[in-house]
């Protein structure tokens, strides 16, 4: 694994700009990082060969980039890299998110839940049960109960409700099971999220689609506040 802590030393200056790629290279093989003067790009595999970038200069990002030609899924995490990313090529598939910050400075509210960690023979009920098929897998899920942070509801033993952490410590996979919905769950879960992760010296994020109003909604009532657009694409080569 290759681990510069002069890389990460840079990008821990700006924390919460940088949150997703400093938690990848956290936790993830990093095979390949390099720094062109105030940019960073890290290689590492997870469910596959994903690039992370850190950019502020159109001619550095440029730069960079021409060590990724023979890459194909990349996590952008600003709308005005989009183009220099994608260049001339072919998008199999792009999915784009609004990124939330829970601030330092609020509360966790109390919630009265008896709140588990995940089992991996949770993974493939919670896999049928997601909206993201086409972005993920058994496997990943399975791999992120073992190393992440994972949280379940169970009612008589059936698991009602989880949220996970991503491989890039972001709060996701937030689902409540039809039936056991307008009981809170969604709010417990996600107060008992942001508990652990500060424990861990950890900021809570999270990632949400901007047409999905209700995990739009819960996220702003409970104190996340947005923070700007990221998106993960996956290129044709």
């Amino acid at each position: 694994m290759i681990l510069d802590r002069n890389i990460l030393e840079f990008l821990n200056r700006d924390k919460v700009k940088n949150l997703n790629i400093i938690n990848f290279i956290e936790n993830n093989p990093i095979y390949f990082m390099e720094r062109f003067k105030d940019s960073i790009i890290a290689k590492g595999k997870s469910d596959e060969n994903w690039v992370y970038i850190s950019s502020s200069s159109e001619d550095e990002l440029k730069a960079l980039l021409k060590k990724c030609e023979e890459n194909e899924f990349f996590f952008v995490p600003e709308d005005w890299m989009l183009p220099f990313v994608i260049k001339n090529r072919e998008i199999e598939w792009k999915m784009s998110c609004m990124k939330l910050i829970f601030p330092e400075n609020k509360e966790i509210a109390k919630y009265n839940y008896e709140v588990r960690q995940l089992k991996v023979e949770d993974a493939e009920y919670i896999y049928h049960n997601s909206k993201y098929q086409d972005y993920t897998d058994i496997e990943y899920i399975a791999r992120q109960i073992r190393k992440g942070i994972s949280l379940g509801i169970y009612e008589e033993d059936k698991l009602a409700a989880w949220v996970m952490t991503h491989d890039d410590g972001a709060m996701g996979f937030m689902h409540v099971i039809e039936k056991y919905r307008k009981k809170g769950y969604g709010y417990g879960l996600t107060m008992a999220m942001i508990d652990r992760l500060r424990n861990m010296g950890k900021v809570p994020f999270v990632h949400i689609e901007e047409d999905n109003y209700r995990s739009m909604g819960l996220a702003l009532k409970v104190g996340f506040t947005k923070d700007r657009r990221v998106h993960w694409i996956k290129i044709i080569k």
